[in-house]
Parts: structure tokens; sequence; C-alpha cells
């Protein structure tokens, strides 16, 4: 199982680039199939005024991910999407009728 975390969007206050909030997913895929998980979090510790504050033109994905991955149960989403795609590949493997075109 592949789980790949990625960072979707930000929101920041234009005047110091305060990151507040971010869209972030956990995308999964096995065998040919895949699913993914997204959410938002707030995120309202420090100040644009900290030592180890980062301008927003300076953050990378990275950055973001580790505020992510430190806030957010990340193994309760990566084995709920492995029983997700479990499940479609258990479906696929046992469907005895399709529909379509053969052209």
């Amino acid at each position: 199982m592949n789980h790949t975390w990625k960072i979707y969007n930000l929101k920041r206050i234009i005047a110091d680039g305060m990151v507040t909030e971010a869209t972030y997913g956990c995308e999964s895929e096995y065998s040919g199939s895949g699913t993914r998980s997204i959410g938002d979090i707030t995120l309202t510790t420090g100040s644009a005024s900290d030592d180890n504050f980062i301008n927003f033109e300076d953050l990378t994905q990275d950055n973001v991910l580790g505020w992510i991955t430190g806030s957010v149960d990340t193994a309760s989403i990566e084995t709920s999407n492995s029983a997700s795609i479990a499940e479609t590949i258990i479906k696929k493997a046992t469907r005895t009728k399709t529909s379509g075109t053969p052209w």
C-alpha cells in the first residue's frame, strides 16, 4: 500500500503571511485501486514574530506536512484508506456482471 500525503491549499493572513488553515489529503494506492481522504485543519499556534517563523513565500510542502502529520492521526487515516481499497479489490474480484458497450 502506498500512501502519499499532500497539501492542496493554504489560507493565510495577507498582512504577515501567517498560515491559518491547510487543506491536506492522503492519497492511497494499491494494485491499481486508489482512494483519498481530504481534510482541513486550523493552524492557530505561533505568530509572525516567532524566531522559527517561515515566510509564506519560503514554505515548502514538507514544512506544512510536518505541521499536519504532527496534528492528525495519520495511522488511522491510512488504515481507513487501506480498508477502503481492500473492499474495492474484493468487490472487483467477486463481480459477475458489468455494463458497457464493445465499441
